[in-house]
């Protein structure tokens, strides 16, 4: 296993060339936590910047350890905010070094104000490009994004489109598409990947997560309810709810990354046959063995149930009603080309939500965040 020298920005252009050094941020979070995994194992030569906000340096360090990385990664506190990534006297050695980067950092918060939302997730993404503008090394940068910078619009949502006009559900689609603008228009300077994945849930396999919320909201509610029920159901139950398990999405973001050659290209990392509400809901209940009479209700009226007692009880959010009536199909051409062969493809929701589901009945703790 190649190790970390003592002081790595010392070793300048001949370590970097032995050694491919992958810049990340968005550790030790949800997908973060994954990708560093998957990518340790996918290129084993690598070794590994991590820029973490100094509050999660220790846990950051304690996951290292606990995937066998401490001698393969250096741990820097910094702050994505700040124009020089708070870095001090090292941003320039760092910039030196990377030969790929991929920036996770962000709020997945459907809630956030919109200034907070603009500093980390506008500002924090233009600071990040600054840097790798600087790093002459550089192979390759993955930027994580989102399918729903397509905010309100409706109808086959394609990967090469981004500029619109419709509006947004929310200041995090707002912030996310701004982003995304920021790093479509240095594409040319700096070689990129964008990658915009939808709903993100548990793994397939294990069902393993530690974000419950977006569906995971429906299924508590569900849980808090009488076997013989009624429940509400947002508009007319036809429209699609987009989700993808975790390990897709970092299997498809690994490949596409340590293989080469997609740079300059937009990726959907979505369920190219998503289920619609009504489905959802009625899979849902089935796994957890109840009986349900669904009344319709106008998305304006649910939200406002939801910002209610009866929101509160139920757990979901407001902001969530949104997405169980919007009607969208995202095209995902690009990624089924890049990916064609690989065997990497999004499972068929109803085959991985038994495992889903049990994983969230024995693990009941829920987030704010949307990844």
């Amino acid at each position: 296993m190649p190790r970390v020298p003592e002081d790595l920005f010392r070793h300048s252009a001949r370590f970097s060339i032995l050694n491919p050094m992958i810049f990340l941020t968005g550790v030790p979070g949800f997908l973060g936590t994954r990708l560093l995994r998957a990518l340790a194992a996918a290129e084993p030569d690598s070794t590994f910047v991590l820029l973490v906000q100094p509050k999660f340096e220790g846990r950051t360090r304690t996951l290292l350890a606990d995937l066998d990385l401490t001698g393969r990664a250096t741990v820097l506190p910094g702050d994505i905010t700040a124009p020089d990534l708070a870095l001090g006297g090292r941003y320039d050695e760092v910039a030196e070094q990377i030969t790929q980067a991929v920036h996770l950092a962000a709020v997945y918060d459907l809630s956030i104000p919109r200034d907070i939302g603009w500093q980390i997730n506008v500002k924090g993404t233009q600071h990040v490009l600054d840097l790798l503008a600087q790093s002459p090394n550089l192979e390759r940068f993955g930027y994580v994004s989102t399918a729903y910078v397509s905010g309100e619009r409706t109808g086959t949502l394609y990967e090469d489109e981004l500029v619109h006009d419709a509006g947004f559900k929310n200041f995090y689609e707002e912030t996310k598409y701004h982003a995304e603008v920021l790093v479509q228009d240095r594409m040319d300077e700096i070689p990129t990947l964008i990658f915009r994945p939808s709903i993100v849930v548990g793994d397939s396999e294990t069902g393993e997560t530690d974000k419950f919320d977006g569906p995971y909201f429906v299924l508590n509610a569900l849980r808090t309810l009488p076997k013989y029920t009624l429940m509400t159901r947002v508009g007319s139950g036809t429209e699609p709810v987009n989700l993808v398990p975790v390990d897709f999405v970092i299997d498809a973001m690994t490949h596409l990354m340590t293989t080469g050659g997609h740079e300059g290209t937009v990726f959907h990392l979505t369920d190219p046959q998503p289920l619609t509400t009504q489905a959802l809901m009625e899979l849902f209940a089935d796994l957890l063995g109840m009986t349900v009479a669904y009344v319709p209700v106008p998305p304006g009226v649910a939200r406002g149930l939801m910002n209610t007692g009866v929101g509160r009880v139920l757990g979901i959010a407001p902001e969530l009603i949104d997405y169980f009536d919007h009607p969208s199909h995202y095209d995902a051409s690009n990624t089924r080309s890049a990916l064609e062969g690989t065997g990497i493809e999004c499972p068929s929701l109803p085959d991985y939500a038994p495992t889903m589901v049990e994983y969230a009945r024995r693990h009941d703790r829920r987030s704010s965040a949307m990844y």
